[in-house]
């Protein structure tokens, strides 16, 4: 089972968690916040995904490390103010997605039904296989702004769920 790690708020956390299990996966979420990050930081997680600022301290940088010390991945929302220097100090595959263009990742077209997503670049999914440029046309979940409708697309594309 891979163990996802997602940094967003209580409210999301629990929409995208019952958006996941709906379609009956073999990944296991668990809600990482500043409070509780410290705490998790010797669980073996597959993939971090940052839909949340976090308040940076030495204590947090440091349980963030030993958390990033073993991924695949780390999503990164680039819209929030999120502070990116504690990654620098280790080699990671990272995914940005958001309104910006130059993200991995953005929406393309924003409907009340349905929204548009487009890979800019490359990704190589859990099994190794290539994600390819391309857009996509997702379910909007109207209890989640475009970030939590990016991310569960994100670990549906990378679990291939």
């Amino acid at each position: 089972m891979n163990v996802l790690g997602i940094i967003s708020s209580k409210k999301d956390f629990e929409i995208i968690e019952k958006e996941i299990i709906k379609k009956g996966t073999n990944v296991k979420l668990i809600h990482l916040n500043n409070e509780n990050i410290i705490n998790y930081q010797n669980i073996k997680f597959d993939s971090l995904f940052i839909n949340e600022e976090i308040v940076s301290n030495k204590d947090i940088e440091k349980a963030l490390l030993k958390i990033c010390s073993n991924l695949k991945y780390i999503v990164i929302n680039m819209d929030k103010n999120i502070d990116l220097s504690v990654f620098n100090k280790i080699y990671l595959n990272i995914i940005t997605y958001g309104l910006n263009h130059k993200c991995t990742i953005n929406p393309s077209s924003i409907k009340e039904d349905f929204i548009m997503i487009s890979v800019q670049r490359e990704i190589l999914d859990r099994s190794g296989e290539i994600i390819g440029i391309a857009e996509k046309k997702v379910k909007n979940n109207i209890n989640l702004d475009i970030y939590g409708n990016i991310l569960i697309f994100l670990v549906e594309i990378l679990y291939k769920i």
